[in-house]
């Protein structure tokens, strides 16, 4: 089975969950059944690690994508993948080929670009949520620091007001004042 650069892909592995992901959808879309699509994944995809060439089926491909953020998965070799790094211990690759194996009369150049789309599109919504939760981390931070700056403020008055009586910008300082020391010393008859 001879592959042509249209069938290889290259990407990092944090891609590969994504690309699984977009091509399903990509497949969908062309009209493939659910039992078509199960066999072009088990058995016409798979990924190799560009500097030491441990390879990952379709399906692997697929446990990653499906996989949850918080848990870990049984096999270590996807949860290092899922983690950003190779599959194998000790590798120090971040970049994977995807081989896309020729299956009946499935054209995947128009596959790859309608994939191209949908990552074009789950990029946008992801950047678009990005900047929304940037936006409410800010107003976050804005809303504590305005707060932490009103707390000191009422300190620095209430210090005021209590050792010298009166509070600044609202009320006039007194013009005399009482020696503490002289009090309770008054005249003596």
């Amino acid at each position: 089975m001879r592959q042509t650069s249209s069938d290889v892909l290259q990407l990092r592995v944090e891609g590969l969950a994504s690309l699984y992901s977009s091509l399903g959808a990509a497949l969908s879309e062309a009209g493939l059944t659910g039992s078509e699509m199960n066999e072009i994944f088990s058995k016409h995809l798979r990924g190799e690690c560009v500097q030491c060439g441990i390879q990952i089926t379709g399906d692997e491909m697929g446990q990653l994508a499906l996989a949850g953020e918080g848990k870990p998965l049984a096999d270590s070799k996807l949860d290092r993948l899922r983690q950003g790094y190779c599959a194998r211990n000790g590798c120090d690759s971040f970049y994977y080929r995807v081989h896309l194996g020729d299956y009946r009369n499935l054209d995947w150049v128009k596959i790859r670009e309608k994939t191209d789309t949908l990552a074009l599109a789950a990029q946008a919504e992801a950047a678009e949520a990005t900047g929304a939760n940037t936006r409410a981390v800010r107003k976050r931070l804005l809303i504590r620091a305005g707060t932490g700056v009103a707390v000191v403020v009422i300190l620095l008055l209430w210090r005021h007001w209590f050792f010298y009586g009166y509070v600044p910008l609202l009320q006039k300082p007194h013009k005399y004042t009482i020696d503490p020391a002289s009090a309770g010393h008054g005249p003596s008859r």
